[in-house]
């Protein structure tokens, strides 16, 4: 019999419980327009699943930072790589030209033209040019001034001779052209 009486009660106390449970759900509208039980654990579901969304895009955006980041460092490398190559040919180049510079005194024997030739080709291909100046107006970006002369007839700042040849590496000047010019 007291097993019966127990029996009862605990039904009882379960029974109280639902009803309990059941009193405190509160529904409350959505924004959907439909309805939810306050403290619904579909609808906490729901909220973190939105804030693991929000923060899935946050990374993404993150990581496609440091993508575009890497890309622009590798970009930067490439040319620092490539200034350093011109620079390392710019210094080969200017020990060259006293060597091409020789070979402009002595071109009258047979056979340095040729060679002469093919060192001016490899050079150029380099990115090197040579400058011209005769009878243009005196730059000191690009010419070194050593004489001046009076002229009459011409006018201030005109070159009239070159005493060495000036050249350019890549659009740069690597060594002015020493020349004399008119001083009126």
């Amino acid at each position: 019999m007291k097993d019966q009486n127990e029996e009862k009660n605990n039904g009882n106390e379960n029974e109280k419980n639902d009803n309990k449970e059941r009193d405190d759900i509160i529904y409350e509208e959505e924004e959907s327009g439909g309805f939810f039980k306050r403290n619904d654990p579909i609808k906490k579901m729901r909220e973190t699943l939105k804030q693991c969304q929000k923060e899935k895009g946050d990374y993404l955006i993150g990581w496609q930072r440091a993508q575009a980041d890497l890309i622009n460092y590798k970009k930067r490398q490439e040319e620092r790589f490539a200034d350093t190559q011109k620079l390392m040919n710019e210094k080969l180049i200017v020990e060259l030209l006293s060597v091409l510079d020789s070979f402009a005194g002595a071109l009258e024997m047979d056979g340095l033209r040729e060679i002469r030739d093919q060192l001016w080709e490899i050079l150029k291909k380099h990115g090197l040019e040579e400058m011209k100046c005769l009878g243009t107006k005196f730059n000191p970006e690009f010419h070194e001034a050593i004489m001046s002369v009076e002229s009459a007839k011409d006018e201030d700042d005109i070159i009239v001779e070159e005493f060495q040849k000036g050249y350019l590496l890549n659009g740069k000047v690597i060594r002015p052209s020493r020349v004399k010019i008119i001083k009126n």
